[in-house]
């Protein structure tokens, strides 16, 4: 545009609050992901379970509708090992979604070198970090926090204000094991997308990690005799810990739970420390 003709106009309109501008990020990349419609379609089959679930939650206090199957109420006995089970089968899910979907959060603005570019706006480092784990955070909470606590919600409804406050215990154990699964699927695909630009491998180690690290901490147990190879296993520490939480910790348990949170909280530090490291250096570099 000639300078001359004087057609230039600054934006005039409404512009977002800074405090959730890293919104701005989530939105646009969401748009992005669902354009897959096998990624939608797996997105969808992700509430089968939790569905079906609701419905027996329902159905195992309606006396009406057991009587004509001649069953009685209380067939399905709801407690931490319901819920343990629920979140295992969805926490499994919720890993094959972060392979999916981790590795083209980050990886396509360093390949294309469009971090820079989004730096020089009002977006700080952090914030991009935010918008970015927002991303896998509403997905993963989509399809674990929120269906386990509709069920917990549910089963209340239907079985009285004695059941909810003997079993508020429930509620408190699965909120804490879905935050702490949702940091670490996190920051796992981001850091992973950060440091690894095929978006192929990117998603395979994110699997990897779990499958490796589980692998490992067989050998090592095995061939030092000792349980410390737990502690690479990451889908076992935190069964370790929703186990505790939702008062259906195992007899046998050889790693102890405090032990496993501060494992967990490490992981997710250094994975945060990577991601920081990574996206510094390229700032820098731009």
């Amino acid at each position: 545009m000639a300078v001359y003709k004087r057609s230039y106009r600054a934006y005039s309109g409404p512009l977002t609050n800074p405090m959730w501008r890293f919104l701005v990020l989530q939105r646009y990349a969401m748009k992005g992901i669902f354009r897959s419609r096998f990624l939608l379609i797996g997105y969808v089959g992700c509430f089968f379970l939790p569905v079906l679930a609701i419905c027996a939650i329902y159905l195992n206090q309606n006396a009406a509708i057991l009587a004509q199957i001649n069953s009685k109420p209380g067939f399905l006995k709801i407690d931490g090992n319901f819920f343990m089970v629920v979140l295992q089968a969805q926490g499994s899910l919720a890993g094959l979604l972060t392979a999916f979907v981790g590795p083209s959060l980050i990886a396509p603005d360093l390949t294309n070198g469009a971090l820079p570019l989004y730096l020089s706006r009002p977006i700080s480092r952090t914030e991009y970090i935010l918008g970015k784990a927002m991303v896998l955070g509403s997905l993963i909470a989509s399809i674990t926090l929120i269906p386990t606590l509709l069920m917990f919600v549910v089963q209340s409804s239907v079985a009285g204000y004695s059941w909810f406050s003997n079993n508020l215990f429930l509620a408190n154990g699965i909120l804490w094991t879905n935050l702490l699964m949702m940091a670490l699927f996190i920051l796992l695909g981001l850091a992973m997308s950060a440091w690894v630009r095929w978006r192929i491998v990117a998603g395979a180690m994110v699997l990897g990690v779990f499958v490796a690290g589980k692998g490992f901490a067989a050998v090592i147990n095995a061939a030092m005799r000792t349980d410390g190879g737990y502690y690479l296993d990451l889908q076992h520490l935190l069964s370790t810990v929703a186990g505790a939480l939702l008062h259906h910790a195992a007899e046998d348990e050889p790693i102890p739970v405090t032990a496993a949170f501060i494992a967990i909280f490490a992981v997710c530090g250094l994975l945060l420390l990577l991601i920081d490291r990574k996206l510094r250096v390229c700032e820098a570099a731009g």
